[in-house]
């Protein structure tokens, strides 16, 4: 089995994300928008002006190429500025209308002096089990970001394709951030700190790499040089979860993809990714998503 392989690359393989840039902000002059807890990933792409970011009663400020992301949705307000945060009323007069692939929100029928681009993320099975992401992450002034924001800018003149562009760049944007997230800080808890973690990295790119594979827990603790026990427990204490439950996790994320994108029967799907029983593999299916394979496959779009 050849395990050599870029984690990063692999988890984006396996978790089938899928979301939109769907809104363009152009707002003059003060404003102020409250968002309410949301069940998706949220992001907010200032392209133009600044803006600030009120999180858990900390204010944080917000420049052109900055992006706040919000992995699970968290309640936020943006503003013009501090001022305007503490400020009791928000501003109502906010104009909606339809421009290409976006929503144009606009306060002022004048030339902006702000503008941002926002979207969402949605996770299989309305979560996201092998990321584990902070509440909130702070893009500043990444480079690819910048890139893909100019990107961005040219699909909001209307023209052919300007939706399907739009969420092409979602899913890469998606990468961006993470890629972010991982290079601002070191990361010691969720399948992400224990990737980077060298006691675990081998066992944990071996389940990646061949998930279809029977792992057992003296194979998984042996390339990492450890105990079963040992194994097990520091396993547990990074992730949160058993070696077993995080295999299983990326047993069924790839035989979503399967189910979605091929024409597979359930049996063979079920052998792919590493379970002789389809029975077995059916009944763990529908513990995850809370519907069987079949259905799964009935349900999602063609």
């Amino acid at each position: 089995m050849n395990t050599t392989m870029d984690y990063l690359d692999r988890l984006l393989q396996l978790t089938p994300i899928e979301g939109e840039i769907n809104t363009l902000c152009r707002f003059q002059g003060n404003w102020k928008i409250h968002h309410t807890q949301q069940m998706l990933g949220i992001f907010h792409i200032v392209s133009k002006g600044e803006c600030c970011v009120q999180l858990a009663q900390q204010c944080y400020h917000l420049s052109a190429g900055d992006v706040i992301f919000l992995p699970y949705g968290e309640a936020h307000t943006i503003a013009t500025n501090e001022q305007m945060l503490k400020a009791e009323s928000l501003v109502v007069d906010i104009t909606k209308q339809d421009y290409g692939a976006f929503t144009l929100c606009a306060n002022r029928p004048v030339e902006p002096d702000f503008e941002m681009f926002c979207g969402y993320f949605r996770y299989p099975n309305g979560e996201n089990p092998l990321f584990q992401l902070p509440k909130w992450h702070l893009a500043s002034h990444n480079s690819a970001i910048m890139a893909l924001l100019n990107l961005l800018r040219a699909e909001t003149t209307p023209q052919l394709g300007n939706r399907g562009m739009t969420n092409a760049l979602c899913r890469i944007l998606f990468g961006y951030l993470v890629r972010d997230y991982l290079a601002q800080q070191p990361i010691h808890h969720g399948i992400l700190g224990a990737l980077q973690d060298k006691r675990l990295q081998n066992a944990l790119n071996g389940m990646l790499a061949n998930p279809e594979y029977a792992w057992n827990m003296e194979q998984l603790a042996e390339r990492c040089l450890l105990s079963r026990a040992s194994f097990i427990r520091l396993f547990k204490e990074k992730t949160g979860m058993l070696a077993g439950k995080f295999l299983t996790l990326l047993r069924l994320q790839k035989a979503e993809m399967l189910l979605k994108h091929s024409d597979k029967t359930i049996q063979q799907i079920a052998s792919e990714v590493g379970y002789q029983s389809e029975a077995h593999f059916c009944k763990l299916f529908k513990t995850q998503y809370h519907c069987s394979p079949t259905q799964y496959r009935e349900s999602s779009p063609k």
